[in-house]
């Protein structure tokens, strides 16, 4: 839908949408519902039934399937100024590539009251986005909240001004993560924010890894020139279920600066759990368990 008018249009969905059952219908269209080109519109209420299960077992066990519309479930693309309030997001754990809400290419986008249960990140930030804030959410099972994977292009704008507040992340792969394809890239990420979370038997609470590259592909030199800087994580608990619980994997062309911990605590069981630091520079402040490794 198009929209280039400069009034105000409000879309009420009452009951649920439902998509063809068949995923062949929309192939490889990439998306079920589009809103492009619109300013002032608002979007309230109702079901959307994506009917994902199929495709997902296609994918599962068969490489011929086509793109369908399930990379994610809610994709805002090159938007200003854009509240997602109280939405659920309902995937099954094992669902693949399918992120809650994708945001790139935008600015001033709010998430919040939201409950996000995926096969992919809850929340992740592409290149490009700034002023994002995302508060009061609840994640699991999935991927976590993760900025990136940026890096891909050589050419690449950044992400900066991101806080992300008051988040319980439950049985996740990830809490937190930053991740940057170990290739050269001018992107950046800078002005970050994560406070108030709480973590409930997650696999990697907090991670920065910039040395992401699936299959060793594509990757010369496993070098990523992001430069990460300005990150600060504070009054985070909760449980590891690994024993490195504060991973920070950094380029080792640039590592990354200005890493803060305040009053973080990380648990494994009944051990201590772990910090490990690479090409990292930072501080920390409060009481911070994992003993801080920066």
């Amino acid at each position: 839908m198009v929209n280039t008018a400069r009034t105000a249009i409000t879309i009420r969905i009452d009951g649920t949408l439902v998509a063809p059952s068949d995923y062949c219908a929309i192939g490889n269209g990439g998306s079920w519902l589009i809103f492009e080109k619109f300013s002032g519109v608002s979007i309230f209420g109702g079901t959307l039934d994506g009917q994902g299960t199929g495709l997902w077992a296609c994918k599962a066990y068969a490489k011929a399937c086509p793109t369908g519309a399930m990379m994610f479930h809610i994709a805002i693309d090159g938007c200003h100024n854009v509240k997602v309030q109280g939405v659920k997001v309902s995937a099954s754990g094992n669902s693949p590539n399918t992120d809650g809400i994708h945001i790139q290419l935008s600015f001033g986008v709010t998430v919040s009251n939201s409950r996000i249960a995926t096969g992919d990140d809850c929340v992740s930030i592409g290149p490009g986005s700034t002023n994002l804030w995302i508060e009061n959410v609840a994640c699991g099972p999935g991927h976590g909240i993760s900025i990136g994977s940026l890096g891909w292009e050589l050419q690449e704008p950044g992400v900066q001004n991101v806080t992300v507040k008051t988040v319980t992340f439950t049985g996740t792969q990830n809490g937190v993560r930053i991740k940057t394809w170990g290739r050269p890239s001018n992107g950046f990420v800078r002005g970050i924010v994560f406070q108030n979370l709480f973590m409930v038997n997650v696999q990697n609470p907090i991670i920065i890894d910039q040395n992401y590259c699936p299959h060793n592909n594509n990757c010369p030199g496993q070098n990523s020139s992001v430069i990460i800087s300005d990150v600060t994580y504070q009054d985070i608990h909760g449980t590891s279920v690994t024993a490195v619980a504060v991973k920070f994997d950094c380029s080792k062309k640039y590592g990354c600066k200005g890493i803060r911990l305040e009053d973080v605590n990380l648990t494994f069981g009944d051990q201590p759990a772990e910090a490990s630091c690479v090409n990292v520079g930072g501080s920390t402040s409060g009481s911070v368990e994992p003993t801080s490794c920066l």
